[in-house]
């Protein structure tokens, strides 16, 4: 099984932004993506997504950045991309986490640690009625939300609500990866790692604080509905990154509160920055497609291509 850092991110929940719970104190989230540095911040300057180019005299790396999620069927304009891979020597995509079939006794003996230990309604009475709305939304029937503990409950509804949103993870990546084979073009992972140590920290050390803030969160993002992803999702086909990188984020705020996500981020981006460092040695053009808010953040994938000093630019045409 081959599993994104950014698809675990997504089942590990979408949650609450800052952290001021109803009934306690404000608590920091570590965030490595949570400043974009607004000079990266560009439209796009020919049809379809916006692009970044980043060069050192005879290699160039053109790099698409994509959402998390998008409408089921959107279509977008991939007319850049197809030109780009034409003759490009690989498709750079992101870190991979992979469990094998060794793995599933353990992560099912894991699900056993996300059982309720006592009712919903004592550990958040503030929320449960949310949930027991947000349930019934998705299309759910009965309450067993309540056998689960916070993070339990909040990573099933964010199951069910992304079914009934009308969104898939999927895309645009399968269309890519269409392409590349089309054209003739490895594709591979900036990097690859086991999935269970992430998954034993996630499940076995989180707390129950770090459960109720990211179950607050689905709850937001559930009760918001699946227009505002929609929405920058649109935007991102049409190259406007402003709107696009300013998707919700209480997911990803979430998923930065539980232990060790934060650092799998910034190992994620690392293994990006040397991935693309790596194919500068190749004479030629290569292509690689990273999340689009890891790539403009402070300290994200092309601040760091800059640090080394490579020429990070908006290509202005389509070569």
């Amino acid at each position: 099984m081959r599993t994104r850092f950014a698809a675990i991110a997504a089942l590990a929940v979408l949650t609450a932004a800052p952290l001021a719970r109803a009934q306690g104190a404000e608590q920091p989230i570590d965030d490595p993506e949570a400043n974009v540095v607004e000079e990266l911040v560009v439209n796009a300057r020919l049809p379809g997504p916006a692009w970044w180019k980043v060069s050192d005299g005879d290699t160039t790396v053109y790099i698409l950045g994509v959402p998390g999620a998008v409408p089921k069927g959107m279509t977008w304009d991939t007319s850049v991309l197809e030109r780009r891979l034409d003759g490009a020597f690989a498709v750079i995509t992101p870190p991979v986490a992979r469990a094998g079939l060794t793995d599933l006794p353990a992560l099912l003996s894991m699900r056993s640690k996300l059982k309720a230990e006592r009712p919903l309604e004592q550990v958040a009475p503030d929320l449960a009625p949310r949930m027991a709305r947000a349930w019934a939304a998705t299309g759910q029937k009965g309450d067993g939300w309540k056998d689960w503990k916070p993070l339990g409950a909040g990573l099933l509804l964010a199951g069910n609500a992304q079914k009934a949103s009308g969104l898939t993870g999927q895309e645009p990546d399968k269309t890519i990866q269409k392409l590349a084979r089309k054209h003739r073009v490895k594709s591979r992972p900036a990097a690859v790692y086991k999935a269970m140590p992430m998954i034993k920290t996630l499940v076995k050390q989180h707390s129950e604080e770090a459960g109720l803030i990211c179950l607050e969160g689905v709850l937001d993002e559930v009760e918001a509905g699946p227009e505002p992803v929609r929405k920058a999702a649109r935007a991102w086909a049409d190259g406007d990154v402003r709107a696009a990188v300013h998707a919700p984020r209480e997911g990803q705020r979430c998923v930065m509160a539980l232990p060790g996500m934060a650092e799998e981020f910034r190992r994620m981006s690392a293994a990006q920055v040397e991935a693309v460092s790596q194919a500068m040695k190749t004479p030629g053009k290569a292509v690689a497609v990273f999340s689009l808010r890891g790539l403009v953040v402070e300290d994200g994938v092309l601040d760091k291509l800059r640090a080394r000093g490579f020429k990070v630019t908006t290509p202005d045409s389509a070569n």
